[in-house]
């Protein structure tokens, strides 16, 4: 604890972070050697600073609900995997990190989830993975509380600055829904529940990672996607 409240503020990535990642999107850079040679680069403008960001994350996310796991293991790992992938590259060309409730990030759950790349800075909150069984938790959570679900989603906050929950969607309603539905007679609650994801997002210029102002941009976003992603949290531990 001592060391989270003493922890350095975060002053920003170096333009260099930047520049090695625009190197690796070079498909003659993107492989094992040419990563070896410029180790270096990558240890000192992506991996530790990550990791002083994730110091600086860590008091201020503790502030918004101390529930929210932050620490260097919500980095993800630069290397891709390419085990079922067409793409055999090896490593990303943007470098993420996410902060789950209650456990170390997963693709499987609801999270807040950010990355940085030459092009943007994207932050995006809320269940982007289709796993069945999430799935059919949150989508019954929302059947029962559709009324908060619509106020959450409705937030001003949220529509100003994130606009409408985003996702594949099906085209029929899922087994176990019809019959509910056509009783409810509720068109909006249809085509939510016609969802496979619930997600928003929104981008930034690629820049804002290097001035200090990164702190407090993902900490904002945090507070406005946090009722919609505790709710879809709250759905899945159910």
């Amino acid at each position: 604890m001592l060391d989270k409240i003493i922890s350095e503020p975060f002053f920003g990535f170096d333009k260099k972070a930047l520049r090695f990642l625009r190197s690796l999107k070079d498909e003659k850079n993107n492989n094992k050697d040419w990563f070896d040679i410029n180790r270096d680069a990558y240890e000192n403008y992506l991996k530790i600073p990550m990791k002083e960001l994730i110091d600086a994350l860590a008091v201020e996310i503790n502030k918004i609900d101390p529930e929210i796991v932050v620490n260097y293991k919500s980095i993800f790992r630069i290397n891709r995997d390419i085990r079922f992938s067409k793409n055999k590259t090896p490593y990303k060309t943007q470098y993420s990190a996410a902060f789950a409730f209650g456990k170390v990030k997963s693709s499987e759950v609801p999270q807040f989830y950010f990355h940085f790349s030459p092009e943007e800075f994207l932050f995006a909150a809320g269940q982007y993975s289709m796993d069945p069984v999430y799935l059919k938790k949150i989508r019954s959570y929302i059947f029962n509380n559709f009324t908060e679900y619509k106020k959450i989603t409705g937030g001003k906050s949220l529509l100003k600055y994130f606009g409408k929950v985003q996702g594949e969607s099906l085209v029929n309603l899922p087994k176990g829904f019809d019959k509910e539905i056509t009783d409810s007679k509720d068109k909006n609650l249809e085509e939510t529940l016609k969802k496979k994801q619930f997600y928003v997002y929104r981008t930034y210029k690629p820049d804002v990672i290097l001035n200090e102002k990164i702190t407090d941009i993902i900490t904002d976003d945090i507070k406005t996607t946090f009722d919609f992603t505790k709710f879809l949290h709250t759905a899945v531990i159910n």
